[in-house]
């Protein structure tokens, strides 16, 4: 039955992925449509790598820096075009992701 929910959150996000590409350039910009697709394709990335191949934790945390990096861009990019939900969405990316990095430095050091 785990089996079944591990793969459900692929489902989720590719099922995210393609409504995402349906909007219409008057819904939104190209480039915020570009960053959402690095973010959610550095999150899939990070999902497969945590579940099936056990990667280290350098390239864990590294993976992590790479989505918070994106959150960033998204941040700034949509400041730039007055997207509110998009800028309400990178803040919490934001906080979530560097909390969880700040959680697996510190597990690191214990």
């Amino acid at each position: 039955m785990s089996g079944i929910f591990k793969f459900t959150k692929y489902i989720l996000i590719l099922i995210s992925l393609f409504q995402l590409m349906r909007f219409s350039p008057e819904h939104l910009e190209p480039i915020l449509l570009y960053e959402y697709l690095a973010f959610i394709g550095f999150c899939i990335l990070l999902g497969v790598l945590e579940d099936f191949f056990k990667p280290s934790k350098r390239t864990n945390i590294l993976l992590r820096i790479a989505i918070i990096i994106c959150s960033l861009a998204l941040l700034i990019t949509s400041f730039s075009f007055k997207s509110t939900s998009t800028i309400i969405f990178s803040i919490v990316m934001f906080i979530a992701i560097g909390f969880s990095i700040f959680l697996e430095i510190k597990q690191k050091k214990d």
